[in-house]
């Protein structure tokens, strides 16, 4: 059974008008439910918005969901958003495998990848 967000928010917040039936759907699925990449992207996006702790809550999650995904990249992707990145971008280095082309220079503040510039050289011609 996927849950999406506001299932996980639902049990994530400490005053949600919908804990009581998230509660109970989770002991009705507990062992069938299932969150996708794009859950704990939202939840990162949403993370300013309401109090809760980032890593825990991806902790809670993978506890009590499948998910086909590599929750290193999850846990990487929330270090990246401490070290300054957005969401996205945050994403991004996660699973870039350690090498990124991108013009971004947020990248470059990272120790676990290596970002390949896209823009040009200051002495190159820009439309060669």
């Amino acid at each position: 059974m996927y849950a999406d967000l506001d299932f996980w928010l639902a049990l994530l917040k400490d005053d949600d008008w919908l804990a009581d039936r998230a509660e109970s759907l989770l002991d009705e699925y507990e062992g069938d439910l299932e969150v996708s990449l794009t859950t704990f992207i939202e939840l990162f996006l949403v993370e300013e918005r309401f109090t809760f702790d980032r890593e825990r809550a991806v902790t809670a999650i993978l506890e009590l969901a499948a998910y086909d995904g590599d929750p290193n990249v999850v846990y990487q992707a929330s270090e990246n958003i401490e070290a300054g990145l957005n969401t996205f971008d945050a994403f991004h280095a996660a699973l870039s495998g350690g090498t990124i082309i991108s013009s971004d220079l947020g990248y470059d503040g990272l120790s676990n990848v290596n970002r390949i510039r896209l823009e040009p050289d200051e002495n190159e011609d820009s439309a060669a």
